[in-house]
């Protein structure tokens, strides 16, 4: 006797591995690119809709992603439990992420406001 015709699909799931997540971190950073996607997509679409004027002064603000997803990874890394050195390095980095994003903030914020026509009346 022949033994039965496999197709395609019946071989697909007997190898189908099993369902691994991502680690958080992985996560985390990701969702850093996806912030930091979504901020180029605008950057890039506003002078569709203002007669092709850019916005100037708003690179700061591209840091402030950068320093959440950062200090988020700090402070995750800071409550698994590592050693004492790691996590006074953790604490450290958490603080610079906190100092670097109000600085972004403070320098980006008003020019952003300027361009989208916050100063005019």
């Amino acid at each position: 006797m022949s033994e039965p015709q496999k197709t395609p699909g019946e071989d697909w799931e007997e190898e189908q591995r099993p369902y691994i997540p991502a680690s958080p971190a992985k996560r985390i950073i990701a969702w850093t690119a996806v912030v930091y996607m979504v901020i180029l997509v605008l950057l890039n679409v506003y002078p569709f809709f203002h007669q092709g004027e850019n916005l100037y002064g708003v690179f700061p603000l591209m840091v402030c992603p950068g320093a959440v997803g950062l200090f988020i990874l700090a402070v995750y890394r800071l409550r698994q439990g590592v050693s004492a050195g790691a996590k006074a390095a953790m604490a450290v980095l958490a603080a610079a992420c906190v100092i670097l994003f109000v600085m972004g903030l403070s320098d980006g914020l008003p020019a952003l406001i300027a361009g989208l026509g916050g100063g005019h009346q």
